[in-house]
């Protein structure tokens, strides 16, 4: 199954500098771990090895670095349930230098905020986990699909079976519906660990054990099931009620719910999905080189500019000069009005400045012959009247507008005003 060098050059042609990236946690993880988290990593971590991808050009990024990553470009393939790994509770929103692949999203909250939207419609289309979050994501129209998770494209394991069964995380009250002959040999494990100081690491020593040693597992864990179905493991799969995570499992074993335990079958059997598999696997080899190719040569350029490092204060034209005249004529706690001659950048930049450090000034005014456009409340208007009112400073930032308003206020003899293109950087 896995790709072949020439293949993945043929796929890779044109952009070789691109990086690949998976997420890690950060440091050491204290008191219980989930090392079905990590389990969801390994898989990624097998996808590249299916693409040929060498270690080398694989950046592993923190969890709660996602939004603030600022290393080489990289695309990072996600099947992985973000549920709020950053503050405003945002599932996405990565750093401009991270190109997601939404493989496998899973989300719980339908209230997204309108620029996550936005933010996930950049990136279409998004490959869901299940079929809640697909429809919650089609609700939004986002264009998405469902993938399932990418730990359903583990590798099967060829060898011999073992004669070992797993009970993992069964919890004691279930007990009473599995046969004793069972109960008696079984091997009992959990997926939370505690103060393990390398979870990746026991992750892939439990799948190897199973893969090893495991006739058939018994769990109540997603990311116990899905690996050892991948890896041709027969799995019973027990849950006290039938959770919105699990609808795409359900495509390869029964998910037995409390009111069907008296029903299960106590002799499973392996499921063979090798053509789906492979599909799976291309589809995100496919999603990931789409990337690559849109973005590689975008990003090559734009690294060899920002590797230029400037040491010098960046000086914004026709808007640090304004600042400087603001510092000069007002203390922060002062009262005053305002106007502004004209709706560009610049009239944005000012307001935005203005309303962060003086707290007491009032924007009264927006004049624009050519814009009807209500700015921040105030609506624009062709009417010129409270410009030339004494106690309202107007800023002109239409650099149209300067010798019409010197002109105008030249003759009224009004001298509280400031063109944007007055002064230092004109």
């Amino acid at each position: 199954m896995i790709v072949t060098q020439a293949e993945l050059s043929n796929m890779l042609k044109g952009h070789a500098r691109m990086k690949y990236a998976n997420v890690k946690f950060d440091g050491n993880r204290t008191g219980a771990v989930n090392i079905g988290d990590d389990i969801q990593l390994v898989a990624i971590e097998y996808l590249y090895q299916y693409m040929n991808i060498d270690n080398k050009d694989i950046i592993r990024i923190n969890l709660s670095e996602l939004s603030s990553y600022d290393g080489e470009y990289v695309v990072l393939p996600i099947s992985f349930p973000l549920f709020g790994y950053r503050e405003g509770l945002y599932t996405t929103m990565f750093s401009p230098k991270i190109i997601p692949i939404f493989l496998g999203l899973s989300v719980m909250s339908a209230n997204f905020p309108e620029e996550e939207i936005d933010y996930l419609k950049r990136f279409e289309p998004i490959g869901c986990r299940d079929k809640y979050t697909l429809d919650l994501l089609r609700d939004k129209n986002i264009i998405a699909y469902l993938n399932g998770c990418m730990t359903v494209t583990l590798p099967r394991t060829e060898c011999e079976r073992g004669g070992t069964i797993f009970l993992v995380d069964i919890p004691q009250k279930y007990f009473q519906y599995i046969p004793k002959d069972i109960l008696d040999q079984a091997v009992y494990l959990s997926h939370i660990l505690h103060d393990c100081n390398e979870p990746e690491k026991a992750a892939k020593e439990y799948l190897d054990r199973y893969c090893r040693e495991a006739k058939f597992v018994v769990t109540t864990r997603l990311h116990c099931a899905w690996p050892c179905i991948a890896s041709g493991i027969p799995v019973i799969l027990m849950k006290e009620h039938f959770s919105f995570r699990f609808s795409t499992l359900e495509k390869y074993i029964h998910v037995y719910t409390e009111d069907e335990f008296s029903q299960i079958d106590w002799n499973p059997s392996d499921v063979l999905y090798e053509d789906e598999k492979k599909k799976i696997l291309d589809n995100a080899v496919m999603q990931i080189n789409n990337a690559c190719e849109k973005y590689s040569s975008i990003f090559d350029i734009s690294q060899y500019y920002e590797n230029c490092k400037v040491d010098k204060v960046v000086y914004i034209e026709h808007f640090s000069n304004v600042v400087e005249t603001i510092k000069k004529m007002w203390r922060e706690d002062d009262h005053f009005k305002y106007a502004f001659w004209g709706v560009t950048q610049k009239t944005e930049l000012i307001y935005e400045y203005i309303s962060s450090y003086y707290k007491n000034s009032n924007l009264v005014a927006v004049f624009d012959k050519a814009k009807q456009v209500n700015f921040h409340g105030v609506q624009s208007s062709p009417n010129d009247e409270i410009l030339l009112r004494d106690d309202v400073f107007v800023f002109v930032t239409a650099a149209t507008a300067n010798d019409p308003a010197r002109k105008l206020f030249n003759s009224i003899g009004k001298e509280n005003y400031h063109c944007s293109t007055d002064g230092i950087g004109e």
